[in-house]
């Protein structure tokens, strides 16, 4: 076997092990490397299909270190666009409806759940059915004021 079909299948393999290992483009770039010098192994070997597997490697490293470039820059944007909330940060800001009235405490239906409710200010109580958004959570309460009619899309509970 020669030299540059062992190093192409080892760039293959970088590439490949890429796309399952979070190494940061580590491996992509190795494997590119690797693509590209089975390339210019291959045309160095002087064979009968030296010019086009040659050619034909380096073409496919140009084409992987393009592809992986963009690919990454997507990635990391969509991980920076918004920030991780879990948990009760995650329920701020989502919209639940009142089981009970809430004057200044009750309980409203938000993710699947019945939760322990007061009313952000003592002079907004809220009705049976009035739609709230959770502004703040202490402990298992959530502190909720009356959803305003607006024209925005609501978030629903949490998914």
């Amino acid at each position: 076997m020669e030299a540059f079909i062992v190093v192409a299948i080892v760039g293959l393999g970088l590439l490949l092990i890429e796309l399952l290992l979070p190494t940061g483009g580590l491996l992509a770039a190795l494997g590119v490397a690797g693509l590209t010098v089975a390339g210019v192994l291959a045309l160095g070997s002087g064979g009968e299909t030296a010019d086009w597997v040659g050619g034909a490697l380096i073409t496919l490293g140009v084409v992987s270190a393009v592809a992986f470039y963009f690919v990454t820059r997507k990635v990391i944007a969509a991980h920076r666009a918004r920030p991780i909330r879990t948990g009760t940060e995650e329920l701020i800001g989502s919209v639940g409806e009142a089981r009970t009235d809430v004057d200044p405490q009750g309980q409203i239906y938000l993710a699947g759940a019945i939760w322990a409710a007061r009313t952000a200010s003592e002079e907004e109580p809220v009705r049976l059915g009035d739609k709230v958004r959770v502004e703040a959570v202490e402990g298992l309460t959530l502190i909720v004021r009356p959803q305003a009619r607006s024209a925005e899309p609501e978030r629903e509970g949490v998914s």
